[in-house]
Formats: structure tokens, C-alpha cells, sequence
């Protein structure tokens, strides 16, 4: 059986856990807070206590074999870098799923040999999707998230003076436009929660709201450069 390993059982790792653990995988925790680790164990998965800071505990939790993906989510962004640049280096074929908090990190974790570079958005709509029970739409964000896909997930910022700034969301077709499917947004004239684009409602966008979007890397990079184009 093929197996899933999640560094860091807060509360990004357990979220990924949860919503992996009726899936084909053997997922194994591994989490060097004792609190997490036990966490881990009373929610009934196999748990390593373990930093991973040496080759040889990367080597102990079976990195080298039958890994489908390895998810680099704890909560100390220094201990992500550094597993993720041993992971890669004991395994040049692994898929390594790492947490970034900005674009800083997103580029520093690319570096050290991330496969894909996730944020608290992607997984929020990993779970909210499964809850539909959408067969087709949990097929791609599988193969996002495991898979070969070249499919992205990614967050827009909305700068005052852009193209999109008072403009509604049914304003734009932005399959035809973009290639890109908007996943939702959050509305800072509503409330800071994530709404989905499903809704029947016809938001409008305005500056400091941020748009989450499924796309190829390079339509989003297209988007992106549209959006913060000014008026």
C-alpha cells in the first residue's frame, strides 16, 4: 500500500489527515510536539514523535519507500524548510506538498524541492468540496494534490485601482477569459469567511478581498498580472 506521510499534526496537518483517512493510502503522522503527536494517536493513526532535523529519522518513517506524498505542514516554518530539503535530497521522486505562509516562503520551499506549495485556502476547499461529495470535483483536486496534474490553487489579492476593483463576479467569464475556474472569495464587506462562487449571490469585488482560483500555473500567472494592472 502506498503511503502518505504528514509532518505537523496542528491544525493544517489533522485537516489533511481527516480528510484523507478513508482514502486508498497508509497515513503516517510524524509531529515533534508531544501534544499533537498524542493528538495523532487517540485519532487513531500511526505516529512517530520525531523532529525529522536528521537523515536517519526521514530514513526510519519509510521516506525512501512506496511514498505517494509527503505533506510538509508543521508549524514551524524553519523545521519545514530543512525536512523538505533532506526529503528531497533522499528522494528525488517524491511528491512534496509543503505549507507556506507567504510568497516568500512559497519560493524558499519551491527551492528546497517542493513539489507544490499549499496554503490554509487549499485545504479549506480540499474539505469543503469532499462535504459535497462531487465525485469528478474530488478526482481533480486528488490529482492536484497526488497526482501529476499541473493544476494549481491559488489566492489573489484585489489592490485598489484593479481591473476588478467594483466589479461584480458574473461581470467576467473567467473560463473563457483566463482558462481558470474561480473557486470563491473572501468579502470584506460581508465578513472575513470564505464564500463560494456556487452561490447564487453576485458578489462584488472590492480592494482587500481575495479571490481563490483553480487554473494551470500559467493562466493564473496571466490572471495575476491582469488583476493587479491598474485602471
Amino acid at each position: 500500500m502506498s503511503k502518505v506521510i504528514i509532518y505537523g499534526y496542528s491544525n493544517l496537518g489533522s485537516k489533511i489527515a481527516k480528510s484523507l483517512k478513508n482514502s486508498k493510502f497508509e497515513i503516517i503522522i510524524v509531529d515533534f510536539d508531544e501534544d499533537n503527536y498524542n493528538k495523532a494517536i487517540i485519532d487513531g493513526f500511526n505516529a512517530f514523535r520525531k523532529e525529522l532535523l536528521e537523515d536517519e529519522e526521514l530514513v526510519e518513517i519509510g521516506i525512501k519507500n512506496n511514498v505517494k506524498a509527503f505533506y510538509c505542514v508543521s508549524d514551524s516554518s524553519n523545521n519545514n524548510f530543512f525536512v523538505t530539503l533532506s526529503a528531497r535530497n533522499l528522494n528525488k521522486n517524491i511528491k512534496i506538498i509543503a505549507k507556506a505562509n507567504s510568497k516568500s516562503d512559497s519560493k524558499k520551499m519551491l527551492l528546497a524541492g517542493a513539489t507544490k506549495v499549499i496554503n490554509p485556502y487549499e485545504i479549506g476547499a480540499l474539505r469543503m468540496f469532499r462535504l459535497l461529495d462531487k465525485p469528478i470535483i474530488s478526482h481533480v483536486l486528488d490529482e492536484i494534490l497526488f497526482g501529476d496534474s499541473l493544476l494549481n490553487i491559488e489566492e489573489f489579492s484585489i489592490i485598489e485601482g484593479s481591473h476588478l476593483d467594483g466589479k461584480y463576479l458574473k461581470d467576467f467569464d473567467f473560463s473563457k477569459e483566463f482558462n481558470i475556474i474561480i473557486i470563491g472569495l473572501t468579502n470584506k464587506e460581508v465578513n472575513d469567511n470564505f464564500i463560494f462562487n456556487s452561490h447564487s449571490k453576485n458578489h462584488k469585488i472590492d480592494a482587500g478581498d481575495t479571490l481563490v482560483a483553480i487554473g494551470y500555473k500559467e493562466n493564473l500567472d496571466k490572471f495575476n498580472k491582469f488583476i493587479r494592472s491598474i485602471n
